[in-house]
């Protein structure tokens, strides 16, 4: 693997909307030193087993990292932003720093077709949700694959999470989002570990530096839900609580827990994605009474929680939404998935979407380098 910290660069420059731009080498550029460019492609967005079968979470964009000589680049480059698919039955758009190196989309949930090469070179299910891969770069990485959906009956159902991209640097392929499974949806991956599998309540999602933590996510009297994995430079979101007892009888109705915290650190010499990841989040009916708690989302780096329900009733709650490079929550039926940070997939939702889908984040481009002083 290629050693990217051996400059010291004084200029940075990050293009993180959809869209074609122009670079263009400065006069005064240190011909002694490569430049380092950073390229992911956008997340893919997730499914539902309704209209865009089946409900599996987004892939995460995939990642080339390249050292390229000063004498290589032309007086300008063309750089290529990838948008996050608007159909989940497409893969996301791929990004590009000129010809030099460049990074395919993630797949959307239902998007069955070969990404880069993945299973063969030939479409199959296989590659439902499956992550893009990076080309040409130094370091070539695949973005984490969208988690899978689970359908039993129209109210009992659950979408995967969406698949995060993968960290700086391309120290490893970016992670799954966690599975869907009974009345609820997995968490979406972060760049340091996966969602985890919904079931009932709603998944917990990966972080910047460690997955979510795992546990037994089955049913019991509290139907308590689960914090996020860990950041870098902060903790996983808190959970939200749910009392089930009548405030009149001196209890209490659910309490949201926080968003994952931690910062992004971006300069001519770093990049650091430190956010943990976001809780689950869950809903349930007490005889006249609706409890709910929102998933939460993800700092930088962390994906976002899922949402589940104890009942067979409709209209959980809002799950979290990734951080850069971070999958969304997935969902159940009758609601809207989390979307993806920069990069990262969107959640899946178990059988019909309320509203629009939940969409896929766009491509980035981080170009580090040194001019003379």
């Amino acid at each position: 693997m290629a050693n990217f910290k051996s400059y010291l660069y004084n200029q940075y420059e990050w293009y993180r909307v959809a869209g074609s731009y122009t670079w263009t080498k400065p006069s005064d550029i240190d011909a002694s030193k490569p430049i380092l460019v950073h390229v992911w492609g956008a997340g893919g967005r997730g499914g539902d087993n309704h209209s865009y079968s089946p409900g599996n979470g987004g892939g995460g964009g995939g990642l080339a990292v390249k050292l390229i000589n000063v004498g290589a680049l032309g007086s300008t480059e063309t750089i290529v932003i990838g948008s996050g698919s608007n159909i989940p039955s497409v893969q996301a758009g791929s990004s590009s720093f000129g010809s030099h190196c460049s990074a395919t989309g993630g797949n959307g949930g239902s998007c069955n077709a070969s990404n880069a090469g993945s299973n063969g070179g030939s479409s199959g299910t296989s590659n439902l949700g499956i992550g893009g891969l990076g080309i040409g770069g130094d370091v070539n990485r695949r973005g984490g694959s969208g988690g899978l959906h689970y359908y039993a009956d129209t109210s009992n159902n659950g979408g995967g999470g969406g698949g995060s991209a993968p960290a700086p640097y391309g120290v490893s392929d970016g992670y799954n989002g966690g599975n869907g499974s009974t009345y609820a949806g997995g968490g979406g991956g972060g760049i340091g570990g996966p969602g985890m599998k919904g079931d009932y309540i709603g998944g917990s999602s990966g972080g910047s530096m460690r997955g979510a933590p795992r546990h037994s996510q089955s049913p019991s009297s509290y139907y308590t839900p689960r914090p996020g994995g860990c950041g870098l430079f902060g903790p996983g979101g808190s959970a939200g609580t749910v009392n089930l007892g009548y405030v009149t009888y001196g209890g209490s109705c659910g309490r949201n827990g926080q968003n994952g915290a931690g910062d992004f650190l971006l300069d001519a010499n770093n990049i650091y994605l430190g956010g943990g990841g976001g809780a689950g989040g869950l809903y349930s009916m007490t005889s006249s009474q609706r409890l709910a708690v929102n998933g939460t989302s993800g700092g930088p780096g962390g994906g976002g929680g899922g949402v589940g329900k104890h009942t067979s009733t409709s209209s959980p709650p809002a799950p979290g939404h990734g951080g850069m490079l971070g999958g969304g929550g997935g969902v159940g039926d009758y609601q809207y998935a989390g979307n993806g940070g920069n990069a990262g997939g969107a959640g899946g939702v178990g059988y019909y979407t309320l509203g629009t889908l939940a969409k896929g984040g766009d491509g980035m481009v981080i170009i580090q380098y040194a001019r003379l002083i």
